[in-house]
């Protein structure tokens, strides 16, 4: 989507193949609930009816992979990676807890500093094997 122009829709099958190549092993359902995350987060637009599809709902130049890392994974940077339960046991004397802390920003701030377009220009397209074995 992100190489398309500016509100060209992409239908559902299109995306989920693409998806398909990065989670090859993804069930049908888990790419439904990826793409419904992604388009109720903002990031996806849906549009409705017989031609309807999805379109990105800013630039791709505007969408990093942060957006989408923090969208999908539910990122907290502040929660205890040591702890059973929802609350740190030593909360606020764990050197532990604040270089996890500090190494997972770090890692958000990468993930800003890189947009989907910057991926777009990057990314091949494998064809289709129909339309390979079509032109033998």
């Amino acid at each position: 989507m992100a190489k398309k122009p500016a509100g060209e829709l992409t239908a559902l099958p299109e995306v989920a193949g693409w998806m398909r190549t990065i989670w090859p092993q993804a069930s049908d359902t888990y790419l439904s609930n990826v793409i419904q995350r992604v388009a109720r987060g903002g990031i996806l637009r849906s549009h409705r009816g017989i031609a309807g599809g999805y379109s990105l709902a800013r630039p791709a130049d505007d969408i990093s992979l942060r957006d989408l890392v923090e969208l999908i994974e539910g990122v907290e940077i502040n929660r205890c990676g040591l702890a059973l339960s929802s609350t740190c046991p030593v909360d606020g004397r764990c050197s532990i807890k604040r270089k996890l802390a500090q190494l997972e920003a770090g890692y958000l701030n990468a993930l800003a500093e890189v947009s989907i377009a910057d991926l777009a220009k990057e990314v091949v397209v494998p064809r289709r094997k129909k339309a390979a074995a079509e032109r033998v």
